[in-house]
């Protein structure tokens, strides 16, 4: 066994170019099963990402380990592939270009076709395949990250740093990325909701009967909530914010639909701690700086108060476990704070009355006083998103047939007009 803390992620020695979230969620239900991850000598982990992310996920603080020493950051990286190519969840087509791409042009000595082959379990005449144009895909895999930067709302500086080139060539390259018209098509169809499956909302109830969400976590709402936002507020390239990100889903939504997205939590899941900011409201509203001038839509799902309490942290500061006045008025003050930032589009709160788990089960609506707090912008709409009713025990159906209450399904979305 090792502490997980111990454990070294090294990006540069790691073969996935893109992580599962979803398949890390459902080792984390299996832990007791799952085999022991490899690490080397140093504590740099060879083999078993998604099995490392389960587990902290599940909360554990140790994890079984099996350690194979090696003499380089190389041979590291050679047996990471040969890992993954090997057994779990396959390195994909493009995982297995990118690193026959890294290892034969990148300098670390391996120019051996039949040597590649091996180490990434193809044959030598795929090799060649892949090595066939390596200026060319060198240069789409550059592009593609400066892509997926830009989208994620980097700066140009952090993104001319990442990719390796000139800041002013990142302002030419991010310039191409907002034409939606150069976009692929099925890519342009997503983003303008020209997909015949989409369906418009018409009316100020929106009604899920299952979750879309693939990312499961507590407090996530539907994702179709977002989307349906996304199609009432944005247009494609537009930002959006969420500062109470969650499982991710905000991510997933923006990416589909060619939104820009700046999304934090003040403890991102262990699956998506690399796409997910770390910042908490209580340190400010989100920095996005000159950036605000391109937010057409700031998506607000806060912990609803006490339905929330404990469940994220026990710290005081949390606002799941503040008293019911803090609660609010800092609920309040981030709506007022980034409307003195975003010029145009709307500011979307959601949040469900709290009973069930308050004093006594008293019913405490919160958005009348929220709202009343929000003194300089209008009400753009308010929308009610019910939840299944099968979020009620049977215990607690009882329990309202006794004494003659009302159980709460509603949810209410507040939206607030920025335009200046």
């Amino acid at each position: 066994m090792k502490l997980i803390s111990d454990i070294n992620i090294r990006e540069d020695l790691y073969p996935r170019l893109k992580k599962d979230p979803v398949l890390a969620q459902k080792y984390a239900e299996n832990i007791s099963v799952l085999p022991a991850i490899e690490i080397n000598q140093h504590g740099d982990l060879i083999d078993g990402w998604h099995r490392l992310t389960a587990y902290r996920t599940a909360g554990e603080t140790e994890i079984p380990v099996i350690i194979t020493e090696t003499s380089s950051d190389v041979e590291t990286l050679k047996l990471a592939i040969m890992r993954n190519a090997s057994h779990g969840k396959q390195l994909n087509e493009e995982d297995k270009k990118g690193m026959a791409l890294r290892l034969f042009n990148g300098g670390e000595g391996i120019g051996d076709k039949n040597e590649l082959a091996v180490i990434l379990s193809v044959s030598v005449k795929t090799i060649g395949r892949y090595l066939e144009y390596v200026e060319k895909r060198l240069k789409e895999d550059r592009e593609t990250k400066i892509k997926e930067l830009w989208m994620a709302c980097s700066t140009e500086e952090e993104i001319a740093g990442a990719v390796g080139i000139a800041k002013t060539n990142v302002s030419r390259k991010t310039e191409e990325c907002s034409n939606i018209d150069t976009c692929p098509k099925w890519n342009k169809v997503h983003a303008l909701y020209e997909e015949e499956t989409f369906t418009p909302p018409l009316y100020n109830v929106w009604k899920f009967s299952k979750s879309s969400n693939e990312v499961s976590h507590f407090g996530n709402s539907e994702q179709t909530i977002v989307d349906n936002l996304l199609y009432l507020y944005t247009n494609p390239f537009d930002i959006v914010v969420d500062p109470f990100a969650g499982g991710g889903s905000t991510i997933d939504v923006c990416q589909k639909r060619s939104r820009r997205y700046w999304v934090s939590d003040r403890k991102p899941i262990p699956a998506r701690e690399h796409e997910i900011r770390l910042h908490d409201i209580k340190d400010g509203v989100p920095p996005l700086n000159r950036r605000w001038s391109d937010v057409s839509l700031t998506y607000l799902d806060p912990p609803y108060w006490r339905q929330a309490e404990g469940k994220y942290s026990d710290d005081a500061e949390d606002l799941a476990n503040q008293p019911l006045n803090e609660f609010t008025d800092n609920m309040i003050n981030l709506v007022n704070e980034i409307a003195k930032r975003q010029s145009k589009g709307v500011i979307a709160l959601l949040i469900q009355p709290t009973q069930w788990r308050a004093d006594n089960k008293q019913f405490t609506d919160h958005v009348f006083d929220i709202i009343a707090g929000v003194k300089n912008l209008p009400v753009e709409t308010r929308v009610s998103c019910p939840y299944n009713s099968e979020q009620y025990t049977p215990q607690m159906v009882n329990w309202a047939k006794e004494n003659k209450k009302l159980l709460t399904l509603t949810r209410e979305l507040i939206v607030w007009r920025c335009d200046k």
